[in-house]
């Protein structure tokens, strides 16, 4: 237990040098939770994802008795993988299927995992960049669902 919290600190810290003691840890996820999650998105988590929700279940920046999470709760990461599946789902509805999102950059933007045709999870850990994306059915869905790190520890700490 707590190989996420340092690197989830350091992150939070650099990232929010105005108000580093702003971070809100979301409680650990059960394994019935994650074990749901799985079964509605329709996808087995990675390992690596499993570990840092039965760690903390998301985390954000705590503003009076509001959290923006960042990386959101288990509850939310259905909601929030239907809504950035929107942005293409006419256009590339294969990939659209498989993305799921984990991570809100509040402004369109999404990270998360893309699995395979077989519902395996591909290497990396992806950014969906709505600004990246020209709405053209023909247009490479590598140009808006890039792999920018090979994990989540990666990401909290590159």
């Amino acid at each position: 237990m707590n190989e996420w919290r340092p690197l989830i600190n350091e992150y939070y810290k650099l990232a929010h040098t105005d108000d580093p003691n702003s971070l809100e840890l979301g409680k650990p996820a059960t394994t019935e939770e994650l074990d749901s999650l799985d079964k509605e998105l329709g996808f087995k988590m990675p390992p690596e994802f499993r570990s840092f929700y039965g760690e903390f279940n998301g985390f954000g920046t705590k503003r009076d008795d509001e959290t923006d999470w960042f990386f959101v709760p288990i509850s939310a990461i259905p909601n929030l993988t239907a809504v950035i599946r929107d942005w293409f789902k006419e256009t590339h509805p294969e990939i659209a299927r498989r993305y799921v999102a984990v991570v809100d950059w509040g402004n369109g933007d999404s990270s998360g995992y893309l699995f395979s045709e077989a519902g395996d999870p591909l290497e990396g850990f992806f950014i969906f960049e709505h600004e990246s994306y020209e709405f053209e059915a023909d247009q490479d869905w590598r140009e808006f669902i890039i792999p920018v790190n090979s994990s989540i520890r990666n990401f909290l700490t590159e």
